[in-house]
């Protein structure tokens, strides 16, 4: 049944990036801007007519739309992503540049979800209506609340700026990425805080847990054993799907802090209409969503069986 079920998965993903990679594809090859004269103009500073017709027949902007696409797929599907108008590198060995540095600002940004929410989430459900529950709740209404991009600023204003506890200019050290992740975490771990607090407080009122207790369980087995375990099922459904979302959304976060990821990389592709590396990073980006969501169902089926009779309805 999990083979089937991951199967059937795997064949709805394929039409979901069939979907996003032709809606990309189209909507750039619809733009008013002609390519093959913006590169053309990077190339020569006095493009002529000639030059860009030359331009535009070499790189196979005269053939219909779906064999542009054909091509385009068939080639990205052996991971050729075509040139790049701009830096004139292939988009691969860009990509495989900046990719890196993307993933580990979100791999950072996740522990730092882990570490926070989770603990939070339980203590804010256990001590429901006392003044840490209430401290908790306003913290994680501010922290969904924030612009990211506000966010980011006041963390360099305060930690780099003012305190100096933190150095924003640079990478690969601790220091570089922490101000970052923790732009990039803070509303996941509010929304996290908020989710796993409602599932414990609905859980804490079933029949089974009252049975335990009546039974005279530890209250902290009850909690982990009964509680934490059957609350904890959304929360890796949404960690599953923001972590994806992160790696996809991290371009006001790498923006604001100038980190060189795919963000940083995607921002400079649009201002620059560089539209082989604009559908590379669509394709890319649309294939860690939706393998981080399967991956979530997947340990959701781990932990509790019974996700996979619901995912089969």
């Amino acid at each position: 049944m999990l083979k089937s079920y991951i199967f059937k998965r795997l064949v709805n993903l394929l039409f979901v990036l069939i979907g996003i990679t032709l809606l990309s594809f189209v909507i750039t090859n619809l733009s008013p801007v002609d390519p093959a004269e913006a590169y053309a103009r990077r190339i020569w500073q006095n493009a002529g007519q000639e030059q860009i017709e030359q331009l535009r027949q070499e790189m196979g902007f005269y053939e219909p739309i779906y064999v542009q696409y054909y091509r385009w797929v068939t080639s990205a599907i052996q991971g050729n992503f075509g040139k790049s108008l701009v830096s004139g590198r292939p988009v691969r060995e860009d990509i495989m540049t900046a990719l890196p540095v993307t993933l580990l600002l979100v791999a950072v940004a996740a522990l730092l979800i882990l570490l926070v929410s989770i603990p939070l989430g339980i203590l804010s459900a256990v001590y429901r209506n006392k003044w840490f529950d209430h401290l908790i709740r306003m913290g994680t209404l501010a922290g969904i609340s924030l612009p990211g991009f506000w966010l980011g600023f006041i963390l360099i204003y305060y930690f780099a700026v003012e305190w100096k506890l933190a150095v924003v200019v640079g990478f690969g050290k601790i220091e570089h990425v922490l101000l970052p992740a923790v732009t990039l975490a803070l509303p996941v771990i509010s929304m996290n805080i908020r989710l796993l607090r409602t599932n414990m407080l609905e859980i804490m009122n079933k029949d089974f847990v009252l049975y335990a207790k009546a039974r005279g369980l530890n209250e902290r087995r009850i909690v982990w054993k009964h509680v934490f375990k059957n609350a904890v099922s959304p929360l890796v459904t949404l960690l599953g799907q923001t972590i994806g979302h992160m790696v996809a959304g991290a371009v006001i976060v790498e923006s604001v802090f100038s980190w060189p990821g795919m963000g940083l990389y995607a921002v400079a592709a649009s201002m620059d209409r560089d539209f082989p590396a604009i559908n590379a990073y669509v394709l890319i980006m649309a294939v860690i969503v939706v393998t981080s969501n399967l991956l979530a169902d997947i340990i959701n089926i781990w932990l509790n069986p019974a996700f996979l009779q619901e995912g089969e309805k």
